[in-house]
C-alpha cells in the first residue's frame, strides 16, 4: 500500500472499530487471531491479509472496499480526506468527541449487562 492509502485504511479501520464496540482485544478474537496483529495493522507496520480481511469486514459491518474506496468517513465530513488544516482540526474534535460518545455508550451498555446478570442471579436464587 501506498503511504496515502495505508494512513486512510488505519483511519477507516479505527472507525469500523469504534463504530462496532470493538478494541483491539475484542476484535482479534471475534476473527480469531492474535491482538498483537491487529495492533500492527493500527501502526502501519503490518497489513491483513484479504482472508483476515474479509472476516474483519464482517465483524465490523462494513464492506471490504469500505477499506479502500475514497469515501469520506464520519459525519458527513472528508475526515480521512481532509485537505485543509483548519478542516482537519474540526474533524479531529469531531472525531474525539465522537469516540468519548461512543465510549459512554459502550460504558452504559456494560453497566446494563451487569445489572441484567446481577437480576437473573437474584431470580435464580428465589427458586
Amino acid at each position: 500500500m501506498t503511504g496515502k492509502k495505508e494512513k486512510d485504511f488505519i483511519k477507516k479501520l479505527k472507525l469500523a472499530m469504534l463504530e462496532s464496540g470493538f478494541n483491539q482485544v475484542s476484535l482479534a478474537k471475534k476473527i480469531g487471531i492474535k491482538s498483537n496483529s491487529v495492533s500492527q495493522w493500527l501502526t502501519g507496520k503490518n497489513n491483513p491479509k484479504l482472508s483476515t480481511l474479509e472476516k474483519v469486514a464482517k465483524a465490523t459491518g462494513k464492506s471490504v472496499n469500505y477499506f479502500f474506496d475514497n469515501s469520506p468517513v464520519g459525519d458527513g465530513n472528508n475526515i480521512v480526506h481532509g485537505s485543509h488544516n483548519q478542516t482537519a482540526c474540526k474533524d479531529t474534535v469531531s472525531l474525539e468527541k465522537e469516540i468519548e460518545l461512543l465510549k459512554a455508550k459502550q460504558e452504559a451498555q456494560h453497566l446494563a449487562i451487569a445489572n441484567l446478570a446481577l437480576r437473573l442471579e437474584k431470580l435464580e436464587h428465589k427458586k
